[in-house]
């Protein structure tokens, strides 16, 4: 006889979202049985085996394997629920920064993109900017081109990973200001993530010459003559290195030639 107080298998998986099968297979192996077993055969469940249920389910995300949450529930005890969850708090703690992480460079890409597609293509604007949180890599010095092997982008992901940062903030390159003066071929003296929590370092504030362009990576050179040409017409005098991002990357754009490339030089009036 079904009371009111009972739940149907259907009822009970609804509630829960644990599939029917799952439940008989958690019934099968003695992690959660059913409470009453009608005479028909069918499965009744009470309204504190939900508590159980969603115990199950909490300790299944957090990656407890079936085992061990059925020797949990076999000697359930305050000392046994105090040393379980101990145990899973460090675990718990380190998956929500990585999923705060997560969150975070989903936002600097959407805010990056959508900036971007404000802008005109091929349009210098002055702005005045606010300090900007970066993480910032060592100099690439000319000794340590001669002696690495390595790719200096590899190297600061490597950097990057040493210092705890896993997770794939929007890449920047800093390139020397004395590069762009002498107008001779340009590659980055420092690399940075973008980030907003993991920072050691900022983009200073100040007046900025900002150029969005199309180029691929490493194919920025030109941008950089126009930049300067536009920086000299206009009475300008350059007074900190370059910052270089790519808000419209292969994350947005099929075409590497049509890479939305952001440069930022801070200026000053003549």
């Amino acid at each position: 006889m079904k009371e009111q107080s009972y739940m149907t298998i259907k009822e009970f998986s609804f509630l829960t979202s644990i599939k029917r099968e799952n439940l008989r297979y958690y019934d099968q192996i003695g992690l959660l049985s059913p409470e009453f077993r009608g005479e028909n055969g069918y499965r009744y469940y009470t309204r504190h085996q939900l508590t159980t249920a969603y115990l199950i389910i909490s300790l299944r995300e957090i990656g407890i394997g079936i085992e061990e949450i059925r020797r949990y529930i076999d000697i359930r005890t305050p000392e046994e629920m105090f040393a379980l969850f101990s145990s899973q708090k460090k675990h718990i703690l380190t998956e929500i920064k990585k999923l705060k992480r997560i969150l975070e460079v989903m936002h600097l890409y959407v805010d990056m993109a959508e900036e971007a597609m404000k802008y005109e293509e091929n349009s210098i604007n002055i702005e005045y900017k606010t300090k900007e949180p970066i993480f910032l890599g060592p100099i690439i010095s000319k000794k340590y081109l001669e002696k690495c092997q390595e790719d200096p982008v590899i190297s600061f992901y490597n950097y990057a990973y040493e210092n705890g940062i896993t997770i794939g903030y929007p890449l920047g390159g800093i390139v020397s200001k004395d590069g762009i003066k002498s107008e001779k071929p340009l590659s980055a003296i420092q690399y940075y993530f973008k980030t907003l929590n993991d920072h050691n370092s900022y983009k200073p504030e100040g007046k900025y010459a900002v150029y969005y362009g199309r180029c691929a990576y490493g194919e920025s050179d030109a941008l950089y003559v126009k930049l300067y040409k536009f920086i000299k017409e206009n009475n300008l005098r350059i007074c900190s290195d370059a910052y270089e991002e790519y808000p419209l990357n292969e994350l947005s754009t099929k075409d590497e030639a049509r890479y939305c490339v952001k440069i930022e030089i801070m200026v000053e009036d003549i």
